[in-house]
């Protein structure tokens, strides 16, 4: 026999009661079913969670994709903005007659293997000069005219002597370089100065065969003196901001005959 169970509802001021009577096997049932609901509740819970956080990680992915782009739009604008610079480069430089290929192909001196002092040193170049002597009268002769660049750095400022304005008449070429690079000797000869003077400041001062000069101007520290003989390539100086100068650069000029010319025709 089952048992039943009476369920009595008594409305608060009112006579009539309700009541309803129902098996012990259907409250079981409702009781089951009321744990399984509330069972899949909790599964759905952790399921909306679940992809809670998976759509939440989906968003941090999607910004982090989209500051990707924008990241790589900017790499593009850089590399387009550099090369549009390059090309801006190579027109000024064009304009202004300096082969940009040629000064980054140079060899540079190597600054770290001096000391603060400014060590006396020789030129690779006339080491093999010297190691290559007795030298014919061609090469001897050669080595004796002025020829490549004292040392490699921007021209700042041209030889421009054809103006009536005295101020801006430049007797030879300005390279702009930072203090302490070396200074070498573009040819063989003499030292018949090597001192200071109150426009040049630092300043050689070198003899060469066929009446050629050459000076050197602006030096932080001199290597060489009066007198001292000196090969082509061999390093007399070093670069400074001496004399009337207004930012660390050397002036080079070259004279033939007790007159300035223009050195550029000598540089390569």
């Amino acid at each position: 026999m089952s048992r039943k169970i009476t369920i009595m509802i008594i409305p608060e001021g009112h006579n009539r009661v309700f009541s309803r009577t129902i098996s012990s096997k259907l409250v079981k049932f409702i009781a089951v079913v009321l744990i399984l609901w509330v069972a899949l509740l909790v599964v759905m819970t952790f399921n909306y969670s679940g992809l809670s956080i998976k759509a939440a990680k989906g968003v941090m992915l999607e910004e982090e994709n989209d500051n990707l782009r924008r990241y790589l739009a900017r790499v593009v604008d850089i590399e387009e903005s550099f090369k549009k610079n390059r090309e801006l480069t190579a027109r000024l430089a064009e304009m202004a007659g300096i082969d940009l290929e040629e000064f980054d192909s140079q060899p540079r001196i190597d600054l770290q293997s001096l000391t603060r002092d400014y060590p006396d040193s020789v030129s690779i170049d006339s080491q093999l000069v010297k190691n290559r002597l007795p030298l014919s009268p061609a090469e001897l002769a050669r080595i004796r005219i002025p020829q490549g660049r004292p040392l490699y750095g921007w021209i700042t400022r041209s030889y421009r002597v054809d103006i009536e304005n005295e101020n801006e008449r430049h007797a030879g070429i300005d390279f702009a370089v930072k203090r302490g690079t070396s200074v070498a000797a573009t040819a063989s000869g003499v030292v018949v100065f090597a001192g200071w003077d109150k426009i040049m400041g630092n300043l050689v001062i070198i003899n060469h065969d066929d009446n050629y000069q050459t000076l050197y101007g602006h030096n932080d520290k001199l290597l060489v003196e009066k007198g001292q003989e000196v090969l082509k390539g061999d390093i007399i100086a070093f670069s400074g901001n001496t004399g009337r100068s207004s930012a660390p650069h050397l002036h080079y000029e070259i004279r033939k005959e007790g007159e300035s010319i223009d050195p550029a025709p000598y540089l390569d």
